[in-house]
């Protein structure tokens, strides 16, 4: 048996090396084996484009994942945007070739080493049209996977004609990466292109698709960019429904005239009934009040609504709310205790839009007011003002030195080494409303890994709640906690209850349980099932370890009132599984604190019960490391 197993295994090395060494015919050798080349993705760039007579030409290379270049490519498909007279676009094609199929559109022709020049047609091109559009070579019978969408190289003409910029949008919905499953990005995001350099281009890929001609049998035209950016979109029964951006008209965010938070700053529009109805739905309604724009097309709203004419500038891009912002300047120059210890002073200065100090006392187009209050554990103490505020000034003196004293009479007694915080906020009345005036020393005494200016990227009117007088454009989100701390446990307008301290509120209000439990899924951020990026909102160094140890309060009246602990509120607005709880109850967390009145105080408005439980120190930083957080909630730390 051993000897045989061995003149088996030397005939069957010789073989192989006797097959390896000659050609099979006359026993020369021949020559190596190459593997063969296997594609698992591929990279296109486009060389050069240009629209002719009825068509659209485009000369590009593809390459595998190794740099080869591919040698038999069998399918291309395009998709090319015309502008129309107006300056819109509004012509598309999505044109397929296809060789050997009888669908197949156009021409392919291999110029050799990956390049190829595709020509496809498109009724409406001249050699003078302007246009954008993309290629996707691949998933032909080569087995070539498809590309990502590969976007024309952009034409001076073209930047012409554009009103926004991908700056714009990623200002507010972060980086636009691929697969990222950005919940603030939400519908198709794998629709994204990229140009040559392989950088994602957003806009001009929705544009390609998205034009400003509404199809209005569905599709993929169904919502123009112009209802997309606006707000206003299709409803899929022919109506329209306010989405998306329009939300963030009336949710303390956008002002709909500051233009430049969207499009580029020194934007020139061209006035069309697609982009006007995304705003002024009832425009073609014949039974509108005022004129009768029914009949009207984008040529008839151009001849009114054209640069130079008497309506182009009715939107000023925020012009009066920027003078009202800028009439007056607070300066917040101390926050102290009386001499006797009994009131709280806060003193701030004033100045006009010329520098010029101005006596507060003698302000009648602005109603500026001062609060104050102490933090405890890291948080603003209530009750002040009610259950839910702190204490506000019930009156104040001017200064010798021109400077302001507000008098808070309501906050809570002296304590020893206590820390103050306080500010001034208000209104400053305008035409169309009314700019917030807000500042306060919060971001020097409250502990935190969020970064309240992060805020005014989507919020960018500042966060106009309460009567548009809290809009922390110094402050940010940081303006909120004055209020929204722990020691709120007053319920939502809805009477739910839901913690009002700034962190589990935010996350609910954005990711969480808050709005979809309310059927509001109109926040462009609320996704519970999507990855957020973290540093959206936060600093990139989220350390559980810095979490301020105050309990969280919550309740539906004063008679019952309980706590939760900090780190708790936070985690359990997007983690709110069972499993998820029961972990986080096992690290010391607790979602019933029980909480009972220390005292009672004499606020603004009544006499109200103070809370204010023992800290509670959570064990979850001990294996949520910064790192770890950092990894798990898909962002860089």
């Amino acid at each position: 048996m051993s000897k045989n197993n061995g003149y088996s295994i030397a005939f069957l090395v010789s073989a192989v090396l006797g097959l390896s060494a000659c050609n099979g015919d006359d026993g020369k050798p021949g020559a190596p084996w190459e593997p063969p080349v296997v594609t698992t993705s591929a990279v296109a760039k486009v060389i050069d484009w240009h629209y002719g007579e009825g068509t659209v030409n485009v000369e590009f290379s593809v390459e595998n994942q190794d740099g080869i270049a591919i040698e038999d490519l069998d399918r291309v498909q395009l998709f090319s945007t015309l502008t129309n007279d107006l300056g819109l676009l509004a012509d598309t094609v999505d044109v397929t070739f296809f060789e050997g199929q009888d669908s197949s559109t156009g021409t392919l022709t291999h110029q050799g080493n990956g390049i190829y020049e595709l020509q496809m047609p498109q009724e409406q091109a001249t050699a003078q049209s302007i246009g954008v559009g993309y290629i996707r070579p691949g998933n032909g019978n080569n087995g070539m996977p498809r590309t990502k969408r590969i976007m024309f190289s952009e034409t001076t003409q073209y930047a012409q004609v554009k009103t926004t910029d991908d700056a714009k949008c990623v200002a507010c919905h972060g980086e636009f990466t691929a697969a990222s499953g950005n919940a603030a990005w939400g519908w198709h995001q794998h629709h994204h292109a990229l140009d040559n350099d392989q950088n994602i281009v957003i806009v001009d890929a929705c544009l390609t698709c998205h034009t400003h001609t509404e199809k209005q049998d569905g599709g993929w035209a169904e919502n123009t960019l112009a209802m997309i950016g606006h707000g206003k979109m299709a409803d899929g029964t022919g109506g329209k429904v306010s989405k998306g951006h329009s939300a963030l008209w009336s949710n303390y965010s956008m002002d709909m005239k500051r233009c430049s938070t969207c499009h580029i700053d020194d934007v020139e529009f061209t006035a069309s009934i697609n982009g006007c109805v995304t705003c002024h739905s009832d425009l073609k309604n014949p039974e509108r009040e005022g004129h009768n724009h029914s009949a009207y097309d984008d040529e008839s709203c151009a001849s009114c609504h054209a640069k130079g004419e008497f309506k182009y500038y009715e939107h000023n891009n925020g012009k009066a709310r920027d003078e009202a912002l800028n009439r007056y300047a607070f300066e917040l120059v101390s926050v102290a205790r009386s001499t006797d210890l009994a009131n709280i002073h806060v003193t701030v200065k004033a100045t006009d839009a010329n520098g010029t100090t101005v006596d507060i006392a003698a302000i009648t187009d602005a109603s500026p007011r001062g609060w104050a209050t102490v933090m405890v554990n890291g948080e603003a103490m209530l009750p002040g003002r009610d259950a839910g505020h702190v204490a506000r000034s019930t009156g104040g003196v001017t200064n010798t030195d021109g400077t302001y004293t507000y008098v808070i009479e309501h906050a809570i007694a002296h304590v020893e080494g206590e820390v103050l915080t306080g500010g001034v906020d208000g209104r400053i009345a305008y035409a169309d409303g009314n700019a917030p005036i807000s500042v306060s020393n919060i971001k020097d005494v409250r502990r935190t890994s969020s970064d309240g200016m992060k805020c005014l990227s989507c919020h960018t009117e500042g966060l106009k709640g309460h009567g548009d007088q809290r809009g922390g454009f110094d402050l940010g989100g940081d303006a909120c906690t004055q209020c929204h701390s722990a020691f709120n446990w007053e319920t939502d307008k809805a009477g739910k209850d839901y913690p009002m301290a700034w962190g589990p509120f935010v996350h609910n209000m954005h990711f969480g349980e808050y709005n979809q439990d309310r059927d509001l899924n109109n926040m462009p951020t609320t996704d519970r099932n999507k990855l957020v990026e973290c540093t959206a909102c936060h600093t990139g160094d989220i350390d559980l370890a810095n979490v301020s140890p105050a309990v969280v309060l919550n309740g539906v009246d004063e008679a019952n009132v309980y706590g939760i602990t900090a780190i708790t509120a936070n985690c359990a607005t997007c983690h709110t599984g069972d499993a998820a709880k029961n972990h986080m109850k096992q690290q010391g967390g607790d979602f019933n604190v029980i909480v009972t009145p220390t005292g009672m105080h004499q606020g603004e408005s009544g006499d109200f019960a103070i809370f204010n439980p023992e800290p509670i120190v959570e064990s979850c930083s001990v294996c949520h490391s910064p790192a770890k957080m950092a990894e798990a909630h898909s962002y860089v730390n």
